[in-house]
């Protein structure tokens, strides 16, 4: 059981009991607003372990097992298998995002107006990605993000989660530092890491863990 802005919840994979969340679905509710707000959108590096005690932010946005760690507003998921290893695991007050393919009961997808330049109607190529265009498509006007390790270590915080996998595939690829410098034009990008990569676009705005943590703990 964790402790988190004042409510216990259950935060094992492992657990068999019935998960119920009701105080901290409330509570993040009346944070919630997708006007002139920043998105916080957690990625599932090792990084991101420091960030799960945050005090709540105005639109959270959290990767696959995220729920195991911290309550967010929303969910993204790409691949079958996460989504199956979720099942009716799910609870009332998030709301759950994938690919067309994969929609089904509480597992919606959306319809992209994000386009730039020559980037039309982009989805996003992973939950990562998704996530961060989620964002924009829900209306936030900056992003921080969160657990940005690419370039780093290819490791997730699930992999013993991800009993379907034999390795840990590589976390980025051309078309996905593309993408990100796109959202990076398009909004405020701010990602809290403290090594820095210039491979992520000259528009990315870099944060220390420290400096972040001083304003949102």
């Amino acid at each position: 059981m964790l402790l988190w802005n004042g409510y216990y919840y259950c935060c094992c994979h492992n657990c068999k009991t019935t998960h119920s969340y009701p105080g901290i679905i409330s509570s993040l509710s009346k944070h919630l607003n997708t006007s002139m707000t920043t998105a916080t959108v957690f990625w599932n590096g090792p990084s991101v372990q420091r960030f799960y005690h945050i005090r709540p932010q105005p639109m959270e946005i959290g990767c696959n097992f995220i729920l195991d760690h911290r309550p967010v507003h929303h969910v993204c998921a790409y691949d079958q298998p996460t989504i199956n290893s979720i099942g009716a695991d799910t609870l009332p007050g998030v709301r759950y995002w994938t690919r067309r393919t994969y929609a089904a009961g509480a597992w919606r997808t959306f319809q992209s107006t994000i386009t730039h330049k020559r980037h039309h109607h982009v989805m996003g190529y992973c939950s990562g990605t998704m996530a961060m265009v989620l964002a924009l498509q829900l209306g936030a006007t900056a992003i921080t993000l969160l657990g940005c390790d690419w370039t780093i270590t290819n490791n997730s915080v699930y992999d013993e989660r991800y009993t379907w996998r034999a390795f840990s595939p590589t976390k980025h690829n051309k078309e996905k530092f593309k993408l990100f410098a796109m959202l990076s034009e398009l909004v405020p990008v701010t990602v809290v890491h403290d090594t820095p990569r210039e491979i992520l676009g000259e528009h990315v705005i870099w944060k220390s863990s420290k400096d972040y943590l001083g304003e949102h703990e």
